[in-house]
């Protein structure tokens, strides 16, 4: 479900294309949300002088088109220029704004591609995972990819081997895993490696790995501790128990049972599915 927004401002007889975001706003409340929920595509070509005559002239803030357009002349920075329009509004307050200017501090300081990965970050945690997948795999294959530190590639790979193992590629995802490993170090992808090879039930390649990569002993725990949590959780649920019922119906030759479970069993997660992409609208 999209959010609600109460514009209380003005509104323009015809919308203004934000380009950089491929949304056409008519208030000044959608203005701002819209630049809020999309920091990491705002340029200097978003905030220009047609930017500043659409708040002056169309939306009723004269006063605050002009000082926009006062900026664009003195070559202010973008944190200035945004600042300036999300402040033309009630919609964040104090406390908001001040996180509003960090991030686009933050964001005066990345690269090109930093800002990409940062974009997709936000689409995955939005859950676009498709989205999201397409924008890392299209940063992995750029020409400037050593722009980016070992920490951030391992962050691009992690987060496809989650892709990839939602999808349900498991050797994908293992690779992926490995990958991110290799670039970045880091335990959670190192514990999601054993992970997904234990899950992916190859034992063998899981126990030549632990030796390979020399885990520590700690990590080594706390992956068998996670997998047989998640093995006992999964024997108490539902699904387990009902996909054991298919099987003894099967085996006694009750396939017209069998199959209507089954079909009961796939209707539920269809619906699930259903109410989450809803959810992520």
């Amino acid at each position: 479900m999209g959010k609600v927004i109460l514009c209380a401002g003005k509104r323009a007889e015809k919308p203004y294309p934000l380009s950089a975001v491929g949304i056409n706003v008519s208030t000044i409340e959608e203005l701002c949300y819209c630049i809020r929920q999309n920091l990491d595509l705002i340029d200097s070509g978003t905030v220009d002088r047609n930017l500043a005559d659409f708040i002056k002239n169309d939306i009723g803030l004269p006063e605050r088109g002009r000082l926009l357009e006062s900026l664009i002349s003195s070559r202010a920075s973008l944190r200035d220029k945004v600042m300036t329009v999300l402040e033309s509004s009630d919609l964040y307050d104090k406390s908001e704004l001040g996180k509003i200017s960090a991030e686009l501090e933050e964001l005066s300081r990345m690269s090109g591609l930093e800002r990409r990965k940062k974009r997709a970050d936000r689409m995955m945690h939005q859950c676009k995972f498709n989205e999201a997948a397409a924008e890392y795999r299209s940063i992995l294959d750029n020409p400037s990819l050593n722009e980016l530190n070992d920490s951030c590639k391992g962050g691009i790979l992690h987060n496809l081997a989650v892709f990839e193992i939602r999808r349900g590629d498991m050797e994908e995802a293992a690779r992926c895993f490995l990958e991110a490993y290799e670039y970045s170090n880091s335990r959670d992808s190192l514990k999601s490696y054993l992970l997904t090879l234990k899950l992916a039930k190859n034992n063998n390649r899981y126990a030549d790995e632990v030796k390979r990569l020399e885990v520590d002993i700690k990590v080594y725990n706390e992956v068998e501790n996670e997998m047989r949590t998640t093995e006992e959780d999964f024997e108490q649920s539902t699904n387990y128990n009902e996909i054991n019922r298919m099987r003894v119906l099967w085996q006694q030759g009750r396939q017209n049972e069998e199959k209507r479970l089954s079909g009961e069993i796939i209707d539920r997660l269809k619906h699930v599915y259903r109410k989450e992409n809803e959810a992520d609208d």
